[in-house]
């Protein structure tokens, strides 16, 4: 351990053993805690599938209260729960559907303070920086956007806006709205926030412009019930994510359960699935054991784009090309983002390698989806999309009329992604443990469901029984799970299951997609089409030929007379080494259906802009079986 991390543990034990303090609330928040831990109407040992949102910004947020939006944590979960909230751009917006969990992860960063500049009362108010985010010019307002984000980057707070006590208020607000919209059985809430990390730097490009830009390496952070510590750890304290973790494990010897999630690697500039530590130096034993104790899951898609896959890095994957937003943050043009240690599947390949070398695999989490959404809201459904930064692309017009070179513009972003979850219980307790034991799916935003299992010795005909997942758990190893290969037996079964959204698309094929490492320490990745809808054949180049369409792009429509409603199959890897490291998961394609861009044409009468996607073939991602010797 190097001495300034020692020195910076002894001064977090110093400070919690003198001053720090747990916040606690109210006796009936105790009371949902208790009635938590007794099973619901719902509980199923089998385990239901839950969708959720855990990760929403509101105006508590410094860039979301820039963004003109004024609503708060109590009308996020509002809109969690289908109910219609005020919308900067219109007079409101709704889910289509409610959720089944969700977290409000307002950034710890000024943490609440710019609500306060709107005070002509408060004395943030007529700070120069509080004048510039009233203004109604957008160049005016984004100017102080760029000032309060490069603080961040640079790790160089405003001293007037860094209030300690405004931010320890609002934390224990956000708490104390968390519990009281938990309602066990039918919505669970998690007390969480943002560590935003984003170490910036400037380029200079060959015509000689300079741009200041940030890497992403940000974190959101949950706690499973309301026992917290009293101010979240931001990245004013640190930018080092394992500074973060050490922060964690202190909370743990505190009784305080947590776990943190990356989200957009893609935009991390190579940092994010680096296989060096944050100082350049080799990954340790240490380094990998406190990385997965404190990052079980990884955010995989999102508003701004996904971070599983980029055909730079898997060339021979017809599939890669999915929702790409390949750059790092800037309030101009943002410079491009390096592909190679930004991407969850490389990641996967390199923590196979890794754990070859050192016994330990630093990449061995799950996935989930979420919104990032910046309106207390998330804009989660392609036909009802209402972007990411509120008024400035909150309708068809400022969406598809932005300047494409403005980073504060969702022209090139997403219908934000969707958590899935296997639990026994919509509770606080059962959710977080599914996350903790990476029983967790991801989907682009439809409400697909997916199973994943392997064994040895499971009869090709398993799915024909009624009791097939009671067996499965019984005998066999779930999505995220480590399964133990016995050198004594053939190629392990995996068993495939997938369902459509029942409102949505019907499915196109499962993908199980493979990577391992051989004996000289080299990684390798491989594309199986597992199960697919029609008669289909694999050609003679190994491809699955595309299933066709059926979207009207100048209607916005589609229907689902291609597809199948579900795919299941029982699968064995032809390719199986039992002296091999190895992991496995899902990618569940739906058939083509309309873009939001599409549907945005649509409304204003107008062609699809070159530039964007008319078609989107909406997907899902289990978390990774691994194989493991």
């Amino acid at each position: 351990m190097s001495y300034s991390k020692f020195l910076f543990l002894c001064c977090c034990l110093f400070i919690i053993a003198c001053s720090e303090k747990t916040n606690s609330t109210d006796t009936d928040s105790k009371a949902r805690s208790t009635q938590a831990k007794t099973r619901t109407s719902g509980f199923n040992p089998s385990k239901n599938a839950y969708f959720g949102d855990l990760h929403i910004h509101t105006s508590w947020s410094f860039d979301a209260f820039i963004y003109n939006t004024r609503t708060n944590p109590d009308d996020a979960y509002h809109f969690g729960k289908g109910k219609k909230i005020k919308f900067s751009a219109r007079d409101s917006v709704q889910l289509e559907r409610p959720l089944d969990f969700m977290a409000v992860t307002d950034h710890a960063e000024y943490m609440g303070v710019l609500k306060k500049m709107i005070d002509p009362s408060h004395p943030f108010f007529n700070l120069p920086v509080a004048k510039e985010v009233r203004d109604p010019d957008p160049r005016i307002s984004l100017t102080a956007f760029a000032e309060i984000g490069i603080s961040i980057s640079r790790n160089q707070p405003f001293k007037e806006l860094n209030q300690e006590d405004i931010r320890r208020t609002t934390w224990q607000e956000i708490v104390k709205v968390a519990n009281k919209h938990y309602e066990p059985g039918k919505f669970t809430t998690f007390p969480a926030y943002e560590w935003t990390s984003s170490p910036g730097d400037t380029i200079k490009y060959l015509d000689g412009k300079q741009a200041t830009f940030a890497r992403n390496l940000h974190r959101n952070v949950f706690f499973k019930s309301d026992n917290v510590p009293d101010l979240p750890f931001s990245s004013f304290n640190s930018q080092n994510p394992e500074d973060l973790w050490d922060w964690m494990d202190i909370q743990r010897t505190k009784g305080i359960e947590l776990l943190a999630m990356p989200h957009n690697g893609n935009m991390s500039d190579g940092f994010m699935y680096s296989t060096n530590q944050y100082n350049g130096s080799p990954m340790t034993l240490q380094y990998a054991q406190q990385r997965m104790r404190n990052e079980p899951i990884n955010e995989v898609v999102q508003v701004k784009g996904q971070s599983m896959s980029h055909p730079i890095l898997a060339p021979n994957d017809e599939f890669a090309d999915f929702e790409l937003f390949a750059y790092t943050f800037s309030v101009t043009v943002p410079p491009p983002s390096k592909p190679k240690g930004s991407y969850i599947r490389e990641a996967y390949q390199n923590g196979l390698g890794i754990e070859q070398k050192i016994g330990e695999n630093p990449f061995k989490f799950g996935v989930i989806g979420s919104s990032d959404g910046h309106n207390s809201a998330g804009p989660l459904e392609e036909d009802n999309y209402f972007g990411k930064f509120g008024s400035r692309d909150g309708t068809p017009e400022t969406r598809l009329n932005t300047d494409p070179n403005s980073f504060l513009s969702s022209r090139y972003m997403s219908a934000a992604g969707m958590a899935g979850v296997w639990a026994e219980e919509n509770t606080r307790e059962a959710i977080f443990e599914a996350l903790e034991r990476k029983e967790t799916f991801a989907t682009s935003g439809p409400r697909m469901k997916m199973r994943f299992f392997v064994d040895y010795d499971m009869p090709a005909t398993i799915l024909e029984t009624t009791d097939w997942v009671a067996t499965a758990y019984k005998s066999g190893v779930p999505m995220g799970g480590d399964f133990k290969i016995n050198k004594d037996k053939k190629a392990p079964s995996f068993l495939i299951w997938a369902v459509k959204d029942a409102e949505g698309a019907n499915l196109d094929r499962i993908q199980v997609i493979k990577a391992w490492v051989d004996a000289e320490g080299k990684t390798h990745e491989k594309i199986f089409d597992a199960v697919w809808a029609g008669d289909r054949k694999i050609a003679a180049n190994g491809k699955l030929p595309a299933i066709g369409s059926s979207v009207n792009v100048k209607e916005a429509t589609y229907d689902n007379s291609i597809g199948a409603v579900s795919l299941q199959t029982v699968w064995r890897d032809p390719d199986f080494d039992a002296d091999q490291l190895a992991m496995y998961y899902l990618r569940v394609l739906e058939i083509p259906t309309p873009r939001w861009s599409t549907y945005d044409a649509k409304v204003l009468g107008i062609d699809i802009p070159d530039d964007l996607n008319a078609t989107i073939q909406e997907r899902a991602w289990s978390s990774p079986i691994w194989m493991e010797k």
